[in-house]
């Protein structure tokens, strides 16, 4: 065995940092990886000429030759696809174990037992192998040093197997890294490039137009080379400057789409809506636009929303009238009432007139409202209470408690006729001469239901016998109107009158 100077040569160092500073220069150039292996296993056996040099990769725990240009062939291919292991010669044991492996005589060591023949066949006599470490610590390989003859390390090979095994690590971490952006790329550029959709690559600031898509030159006529010499403005039917400031609001306020009118190259004018998402590219922030064209959806859109008006339009001219026919049967009924000697007649007809006035008042409602189809209940109950009160010439404490709920037009005028019928027998019927006539109606919600109660202060009667075969018109009624829109009806009449009535509520827009 040699004996070896142990003392680092300042000028072999230096020859060293120089050889290490070209293959940097050449990683950060992204050279192949392939020829950077290859230059830098050339490169140490140039500095030391008694060395043979290879960098194995592991892949798969399994040996792969990354560089070995001075190794005999035979050799190459017969380690090539080993498994890594205890005892897989200097290279397999190093990725294994992620230690150095010093082996100074191939042909006695216990490391070299299933290698050591094809070894020295080819004149290998020692071989020292330094672990590659990626980033994350995990052994991607190993850089091996080989000689002809049976030597131990000195403390500059030492030094130079560490430090060249780093910078193998630096060049396959750097590969990786290029090869992942450089597929990254690809997918985007190909997801944009072959995209159907329209897409704009636009600054955010000063709306330019920086690339455009096949998709994007096939819609607006123009060619590629055109299309990126302008400004997003420039495709905008409105103000150009106006439509700049749009597009900067949108980069700022974080929004995700705005509508534009835009102008073709034919100078067909198009309704498109941008989808507008901040990416980031080249160490700057474009926006990474979608146009979708939605001319054919605004023009459908006008149409629903003209057929829209005109059916509001109908319903008010049709509630408009239903209302002055009821005015025109209220006023007529009111004067046969009027006219008429026989009481029994008179008390019919204005009770007819009541129910109508019912009727009118929630019509009435329903021309005013933008919605016909639901209605606040408060808003109809309440003023209708106060029409009813205002046909007896005596006077009523009234105390309402109605909750805002909407209802359909259904349920208020059931509950409309409900209540006419009920305040109307209170002020007939319920009048003493002890106490001043009080009339309580309250509405409140409870779940998926909500109440209405009706209650006076009279002397109460039984319910029962009134709802009998002989009951009068306006029990009846009651009664039909809360079968008809599911409710239940509860009565105490031992000393006051009171109803209470549960209906089901449905709030507005469900199902």
């Amino acid at each position: 065995m040699k004996v070896r100077n142990r003392n680092l040569d300042p000028e072999r160092i230096a020859d060293f940092e120089s050889f290490r500073s070209g293959i940097l220069e050449k990683i950060v150039k992204n050279s192949p990886l392939q020829k950077i292996l290859n230059e830098i296993v050339s490169g140490i056996e140039t500095l030391n000429p008694s060395l043979i040099c290879t960098i194995v990769l592991i892949e798969n725990s399994k040996i792969k030759i990354g560089a070995a240009p001075s190794l005999p062939k035979i050799y190459n291919d017969a380690i090539e696809g080993v498994s890594i292991g205890p005892e897989v010669g200097s290279c397999g044991t190093a990725a294994y174990t992620g230690k150095r492996i010093i082996v100074e005589d191939i042909s006695k060591s216990p490391l070299w037992k299933n290698y050591k023949d094809i070894a020295l066949s080819v004149g290998l006599c020692s071989c020292w192998s330094e672990p590659i470490r990626s980033h994350t610590e995990e052994v991607v390989g190993t850089f091996a040093m080989y000689h002809r003859e049976i030597v131990s390390p000195t403390e500059f090979d030492i030094f130079i197997i560490s430090e060249t095994a780093d910078l193998v690590s630096i060049a396959i971490e750097k590969s990786i890294t290029s090869t992942k952006l450089l597929e990254s790329e690809k997918r985007f550029r190909d997801f944009f490039e072959k995209n159907s959709s329209v897409i704009l690559i636009v600054d955010p600031v000063s709306g330019k137009i920086l690339n455009a898509n096949e998709s994007a030159t096939s819609f607006y006529g123009y060619s590629h080379d055109t299309l990126i010499q302008m400004n997003l403005g420039d495709l905008n039917f409105t103000n150009h400057n106006h439509s700049e400031e749009k597009n900067i609001n949108l980069f700022d306020q974080n929004k995700s789409a705005s509508s534009f009118s835009h102008q073709l190259a034919s100078g067909k004018i198009k309704q498109v809506e941008i989808f507008s998402t901040p990416i980031e590219s080249n160490h700057r922030t474009v926006l990474f636009s979608i146009i979708h064209d939605v001319t054919e959806r605004k023009i459908a859109e006008e149409k629903v929303n003209a057929l829209l008006s005109e059916k509001e339009m109908i319903l008010r001219e049709v509630h408009h009238r239903i209302k002055n026919n009821m005015t025109i049967l209220n006023n007529l009924l009111e004067l046969q009432a009027n006219s008429h000697e026989n009481e029994t007649v008179k008390t019919s007809l204005k009770e007819a007139t009541s129910r109508i006035k019912t009727m009118s008042v929630l019509y009435d409602k329903l021309y005013t409202e933008k919605d016909n189809n639901e209605l606040p209940l408060k808003e109809y109950l309440e003023p209708l209470t106060n029409e009813i009160i205002s046909l007896f010439p005596y006077p009523v404490q009234l105390n309402l408690n109605i909750a805002n709920l909407k209802l359909t037009t259904d349920q208020l005028r059931a509950i409309g006729i409900i209540t006419n019928e009920l305040l109307t027998n209170s002020m007939k019927y319920s009048r003493n001469t002890e106490n001043k006539l009080e009339i309580q109606i309250k509405v409140w919600q409870e779940e998926d239901y909500f109440y209405l109660f009706i209650g006076d202060n009279g002397n109460g009667f039984n319910f029962q016998l009134a709802n009998s075969e002989n009951q009068g018109f306006g029990l009846s009624l009651v009664t039909m109107l809360t079968k008809q829109i599911h409710g239940d009806l509860s009565f105490n009449g031992d000393k006051h009158t009171e109803y209470k009535f549960k209906f089901p509520y449905q709030k507005p827009g469900s199902v």
